[in-house]
């Protein structure tokens, strides 16, 4: 059975309702979305990939690449970075062993995932765009008070 099937069985069993795509699996944890890509020539790499976690856009890329580099030097496990050329997408990647358990990876994975995400947003609150940004949308709640 390749690492794909697997990983669809285990999530599956866990209640987790994967769906087999053109590319791997999608499926849900806590209400937020996550992505595998099979290797059929690999069945002994994980990869679990949270998608599109904060947009890019040529006015505040360099300030996303600096809150990557923070949160890739602040967290271990989960790396970010820049994928399709317009949003950051945070990535575990990692060989296995034979006999590897499903029930002690996935979840430390996905914890490792959302956590990279919350440093993200966290380093990218303190460049001037993200700055900027927190200011406007403090400005836009106190118009609607």
């Amino acid at each position: 059975m390749s690492f794909c099937e697997n990983l669809s069985a285990f999530l599956t069993k866990e209640g987790f309702q994967p769906e087999a795509t053109e590319f791997g699996l999608q499926f849900k944890v806590q209400g937020l979305d996550f992505v595998h890509f099979k290797d059929d020539n690999d069945e002994f790499f994980l990869n679990i990939f949270f998608p599109q976690i904060f947009p890019v856009t040529p006015e505040n890329k360099a300030d996303v690449l600096e809150a990557i580099n923070t949160a890739d030097n602040d967290v271990k496990l989960a790396k970010g970075a820049i994928r399709f050329g317009n949003a950051v997408w945070v990535s575990v990647e990692c060989a296995l062993s034979e006999g590897y358990d499903l029930n002690a990876i996935v979840p430390r994975c996905v914890n490792a995932l959302v956590y990279y995400r919350d440093a993200f947003y966290k380093a990218y609150s303190q460049t001037p765009s993200g700055q900027e940004e927190m200011k406007k949308a403090q400005e836009a709640a106190q118009a609607q008070a």
